[in-house]
Parts: C-alpha cells; sequence; structure tokens
C-alpha cells in the first residue's frame, strides 16, 4: 500500500489536531509499516488505563480511510453498547477535523466510510470501517478485514471465537491484526498472543508487543501522574484493579471469585426441604435458560443427566430469610429447582406451581434476553411486589456481585449441608461456586463468571438474584406483643 508509516505524526497532530505521545507514535509506525509492506503481523499493544489507546486506535483508522482508496478496516470489543458504540463515535469525531470533514462520511448500522460519488460507484465505495461485538453469542462470518483488523480490550475474548470469527478475516490479504487491552489472567487471548510475539521477538528482532505501564505517561502528564498516584494510596498498591490496569501485571492462576474461606462461609449446617414449612418465610433467585425443540420420540433430559450438557439450565434458587440480632436479613439455601430445555410454556407453569407452594415472598428473575418473556408472564401472573425482573448489564451484575460477597462475608448466606440433598444439584452448584472467576472490566466494577471450558455459571447466577430478593422481603408481623412491665406496682401502658 502507498502510505508513508512515519507521516502518522504530523497527520494526527497537524490534521486531527489530536497529537500522538511519543509511545503511541512508535506503536502507530509499526502496525502501518506492517500494512504498507504486507506483513501481516500480529501486534500486541498493552496499555494502563487512559494512556491513549483508544485514541491511538481511531487515529490509525482516520489515517487509513483518509489515505487509502478503498478496502475494509474490522474493528470488534467484547461488548457492542458501550464499548464499539464509543469507538465509533470517536472515530466520527476524528472525521470531523477541518482537514478531513471535506470528504464525505457515511455512517450506516455497523459500516462507517467514504460515501460513494454515485450509485455505479456504490459497490466499489471505500475503504471504511466494519464494527462488531466479539461477544460469545455475535454473529460475524462473511465479514473480510483486507486492510486492518484490529480487537479492542482483547483480554475479554475468548480465544476460541477469535480464532474461530475473527482471525479468518484477515486470511485473504494476510492482513495485519491488532489485539489491544489491558492486563488480566495468564490465560487470556491477550496473554497467548503477548507470550508468543514475545518468543518470536527473541528469534527476529522484530517488536511485535508494546506494553506501557501508568509511568510512561506519568512521566510527561503531572495531571495522571497526581491521579494514578491517589488511586494506588486509595485503593493499595496490591489492588487487584493497580495491579492490573495500571500496572499492566497479569494474575497468575486468574482470579477466583470466591476464597477458600468464603466457599467455608458458604457452607451451611442446615438441611435441604423438599417442603415450605408454614412458619417460614421464603424468597426465590431464578436465572433463566432457552427451551429446547426436541422430537415426539425424544423426552427431555432427566435431572440427574443435567450435569452432562453443555446446555445451560434454568435454575431456581429457593432462600429460608430470618433476621440476626442486629435485625439484618440472614438467607438459608433450602432447595433448588433446576431445568434443561423446557419449553418455556412448561417452565413458566413450573415457576407458578414452585412459587405458590412455596409462598415465595419475592422472586427476583433474570430478564435479560431470553428470560424477558417469561419474565413478563409471570409480573402479569404473580404481580410486582413478588416477581422483580432483573436485567444483567455491566453495573447491575457488578451489584449483584458486591451485594453476595457482603452477605457471604457478614456470615448471612448460607447453602444446604450435602446430607439429604439431590446429589447431582449439590454437586453442579457448588462446582460452579468453586470454578467461578472475577475480573475488573472498568474501575469499582466487579464481574464474576465460569469460563465456559470449565461448566456453566446459571447456579451461580441464580444464587446471586437470591441476594437481590432479599431486599425486598419484610419479616411477617404474625402477632402483636404487649410490653410487660418492668416493676410489680407498673400498671398496663
Amino acid at each position: 500500500m502507498n502510505i508513508d508509516p512515519s507521516s502518522i505524526t504530523a497527520f494526527a497532530q497537524d490534521v486531527l489536531g489530536k497529537p500522538l505521545y511519543p509511545y503511541q507514535a512508535e506503536v502507530a509506525v509499526a502496525i502501518l509499516t506492517s500494512i504498507a509492506e504486507g506483513r501481516g503481523r500480529i501486534f500486541t499493544v498493552m496499555m494502563a488505563r487512559q494512556s491513549g489507546k483508544n485514541q491511538l486506535s481511531a487515529v490509525l483508522e482516520a489515517f487509513l480511510l483518509t489515505h487509502l482508496a478503498g478496502g475494509t478496516i474490522v474493528k470488534a470489543a467484547p461488548t457492542y453498547a458501550p464499548q464499539i458504540t464509543h469507538s465509533r463515535l470517536r472515530l466520527l469525531t476524528m472525521l470531523d477535523a477541518p482537514g478531513v470533514r471535506e470528504r464525505v462520511w457515511h455512517a450506516h448500522g455497523n459500516m462507517l466510510g467514504l460515501a460513494p460519488e454515485n450509485d455505479a460507484a456504490r459497490s466499489h465505495a471505500g475503504p471504511r470501517v466494519m464494527f462488531f461485538s466479539a461477544g460469545d453469542e455475535s454473529n460475524v462470518v462473511g465479514a473480510t478485514a483486507d486492510i486492518l483488523l484490529e480487537i479492542d480490550e482483547a483480554q475479554d475474548v475468548a480465544p476460541d471465537k477469535f480464532d474461530r470469527d475473527f482471525r479468518p478475516m484477515a486470511a485473504t490479504a494476510n492482513t495485519t491484526t491488532v489485539l489491544y487491552g489491558t492486563a488480566w489472567s495468564d490465560t487470556t487471548l491477550l496473554a497467548y498472543q503477548r507470550a508468543a510475539n514475545l518468543q518470536a521477538e527473541q528469534r527476529t528482532g522484530e517488536r511485535l508487543h508494546f506494553e506501557y505501564d501508568w509511568h510512561t505517561l506519568a512521566a510527561i502528564n503531572t495531571a495522571y501522574r497526581i491521579f494514578v498516584e491517589q488511586e494506588i494510596a486509595r485503593l493499595g498498591r496490591d489492588h487487584l484493579a493497580i495491579q492490573t490496569q495500571y500496572l499492566l501485571k497479569p494474575i497468575s492462576g486468574a482470579g477466583h471469585f470466591l476464597t477458600g474461606l468464603q466457599q467455608t462461609l458458604l457452607q451451611g449446617s442446615h438441611v435441604w426441604q423438599e417442603l415450605p414449612r408454614d412458619d417460614e418465610m421464603y424468597i426465590a433467585g431464578m436465572d433463566v435458560a432457552g427451551e429446547q425443540r426436541v422430537s415426539p420420540t425424544l423426552s427431555l433430559m432427566t435431572q440427574p443427566e443435567q450435569g452432562r450438557t453443555r446446555r445451560d439450565s434454568t435454575v431456581i434458587t429457593i432462600g429460608r430469610v430470618s433476621y440476626n440480632e442486629l435485625n439484618l436479613p440472614v438467607i438459608e439455601v433450602v432447595h433448588q429447582a433446576w431445568w434443561t430445555g423446557m419449553p418455556y410454556r412448561e417452565q413458566y407453569a413450573a415457576t407458578i406451581a414452585l412459587v405458590e407452594q412455596w409462598n415465595i415472598r419475592t422472586l427476583v428473575i433474570d430478564a435479560t434476553g431470553l428470560g424477558s418473556p417469561l419474565a413478563s408472564l409471570l409480573l402479569t401472573r404473580l404481580g410486582e411486589r413478588r416477581v422483580l425482573p432483573y436485567t444483567f448489564t455491566r453495573p447491575s451484575k457488578s451489584h449483584l456481585a458486591y451485594q453476595l460477597l457482603a452477605l457471604l462475608n457478614s456470615g448471612r448466606l448460607k447453602l444446604y449441608a450435602r446430607e439429604g440433598a439431590p446429589r447431582t444439584t449439590y454437586e453442579e452448584c457448588w462446582q460452579q461456586v468453586r470454578k467461578a472467576r472475577y475480573r475488573l472490566p472498568e474501575p469499582e466494577t466487579l464481574d464474576f463468571y465460569v469460563d465456559p471450558g470449565d461448566g456453566h455459571d446459571d447456579f451461580l447466577c441464580s444464587l446471586a438474584l437470591l441476594t437481590e430478593a432479599v431486599t425486598g422481603a419484610v419479616p411477617a408481623i404474625s402477632a402483636c406483643v404487649r410490653p410487660r412491665p418492668l416493676y410489680a406496682d407498673e400498671g398496663p401502658y
């Protein structure tokens, strides 16, 4: 390609009005050299939070769009909203600079590029950027990247998703690929490619991995240095956010959600209950899975077989609520029901039966995606005082994570004992508890999950939703107890 990699520094400063720091320019020149010479390198770029990773990517995209006659850049991130949405807006802002806006840019759907001069040129219009989600459920088959392939926050993208859906986009043109991100565990896509790049550098001497912790920008930006120093003082140098997002240190053996002590605190000694008791108050959390279309000759999986299936299950966790000496709620999980592949109408009927049988005070149900229609039906039938739909977003899931940990650390959340409980239910629940991991996608934001290679997280999510249900449960007043006189000569009040 006929581009001068070294000219990006002047382009960023003089045309876009977004000058690059020296370390950003170093990365940009290496990437553009690979593109110009058709080398097809895979670069890894790790920068501390707020060090200009996103600006670097947008400047690169703007430079290529204004210097090439055609072709496609593919940009992906773990989520479309907000990550890809922000990337798209950031690029549009770059293209609104005085030296660039004279060209007519066209944004439609997930595509942004140079508008065609007429209808005849539409099929050959370009260059352009196509934006995609790299989430597990996204469908990106058919797209081709012949200029550049970019994966943002690559530490949160599943390696098999990248290998299966995104890496082949670079095949026909041997396209240069860039994985951006910060540190997390040593088993992420970014960590794997970083290790491969460092090994390749030792053999060839060509730099493929670029890494800049917070000290790099702090040395040339006083405001940034003061901010990070304050964060270190506030959180402590050993805090995960400091270690991973500012010092770029991966967590070896990566971040289990619950420590051994917390797992011990979770294990209760109370018995499993098949039926409710009249004098107890119950709440429930429900994680919803999809249904399975089966032929008339095949029956649904029975519960003992569920532990061997790769499909998610709908899980309802029922907890008994009591109050401690400080009048704080204590939850003891006494029953769990789970169904795999059950049609929604049967899930609806079974849930109604459980809620009525146990006289559930509050049911918090996952209303994200597949759970939304079922949550709506249950809300209509049971009313908003008993059913609370809960939509999983990054902030709302973080709220559940912190809430679950708060109850657990204070000894106010317990699982039933093994004795007397269904073996497969107990084992599946505890497997997810032990396998659960966590990550910090943003400062102060905590995410929990089970790696797909380790199993499912439906029991874990149901347990987390149960902690939200306790906020809507108010202890019933069964009788009015009259005050007792302190002294014999006191009369009634």
